[in-house]
């Protein structure tokens, strides 16, 4: 592994991979190729995880969009036992699949059920009792897949966009809550409070339009759904171990901002462009891009406004991750 030039001091404590998938020319535009950093004992190494063709491959959360003809929503893990859970669809039809793993994977079940149409589906979310499924604006083209487009999909505004609620515990169907026509790229955070399901996510009303970050509050009794515009964000994500919960930390980027939701931000200026960023034991790794150089940034999670604690510098130049992972070493690197 090559050694990375580190500027500031990286935290001794801080030992891990940050991870990341990256467009792979080889395959068109899903993201199949992964690479990183490996940080141990306040130093850092270039990290490139090895192919895999199983249905998440070598890293869950990073598993590509598109498997085996089948498109996979990126798997959220449940905390409590481990298992991975997504939902796969098929282009050109309504019917989609709860597909559960093992820690490692391992497909252990699946059941189907149908949707309003053929959706693009690209993210989920969990709670104790439920799945959330997003069933909403952006739908597969046949038309456009006929002319071979990249993408075969299209924005349909007069469809019915809906969040469902799968039971976990027993083999419903999904309740359906009507909201306003949007798309989903990424779910951020999702817990239940009485008879209420509260979910936290990324959002676009329109194909082009800005990401925002969005909580939808789904009242189990009534059907009625309250919205509430929580901030602009082109990523966001929660604290690992408040998933589920209501006291949860909601930390991500804007533009050229590094914030933690309702507390802090850190500006690195004009011409920067920064990723997805990921948690690691009470440090924020931010990946950024500026000029032909990539970089990560370590923060204190505790204190954004105070700026990066350190910046590694890589290899070479990635573009901005939208995708990344942190994994936590379980021996010492030697």
């Amino acid at each position: 592994m090559e050694a990375l030039l580190v500027e500031g001091s990286l935290p001794a404590n801080l030992r891990g991979r940050f991870l990341q998938s990256v467009p792979h020319p080889a395959h068109g535009a899903d993201p199949v190729s992964i690479t990183g950093v490996r940080l141990s004992g306040g130093t850092a190494a270039w990290h490139r995880a090895r192919a895999d063709h199983s249905l998440l491959g070598t890293v869950p959360s990073l598993a590509p969009a598109v498997r085996d003809g089948l498109r996979v929503a990126r798997p959220m893990q449940d905390p409590r036992t481990g298992e991975w859970h997504t939902i796969a669809t098929r282009p050109g039809s309504p019917l989609a699949e709860h597909v559960t793993m093992s820690a490692s994977g391992a497909v252990r079940r699946g059941r189907c059920f149908v949707l309003s149409g053929p959706a693009r589906i690209d993210t989920v979310a969990l709670t104790p009792d439920h799945v959330v499924v997003f069933d909403l604006s952006m739908v597969h083209d046949r038309a456009a897949e006929l002319v071979g487009l990249r993408t075969p999909f299209a924005w349909r505004s007069s469809k019915q966009a809906r969040i469902g609620l799968l039971p976990r515990r027993s083999r419903g169907n999904p309740l359906w809550f009507p909201v306003s026509p949007c798309f989903v790229p990424d779910a951020v955070h999702a817990f239940e409070d009485g008879q209420e399901v509260v979910v936290d996510a990324l959002r676009q009303t329109s194909p082009a339009g800005p990401r925002e970050l969005i909580r939808w509050t789904l009242d189990l009794v009534t059907g009625e759904v309250n919205e509430e515009f929580l901030t602009y964000a082109d990523f966001a994500i929660a604290r690992a171990d408040g998933h589920g919960q209501r006291g949860h930390e909601i930390y991500g980027t804007a533009d050229t901002t590094v914030f933690r939701h309702g507390e802090a931000t850190y500006s690195f200026g004009a011409g920067h462009r920064l990723g997805q960023p990921a948690l690691a034991d009470g440090w924020l790794v931010v990946p950024m891009r500026h000029g032909a150089s990539s970089d990560l940034a370590v923060f204190d999670a505790t204190d954004l406004a105070a700026g990066p604690i350190s910046v590694v510098r890589l290899p070479v130049t990635v573009p901005v991750a939208t995708r990344t992972t942190w994994q936590p070493l379980l021996h010492p690197v030697r």
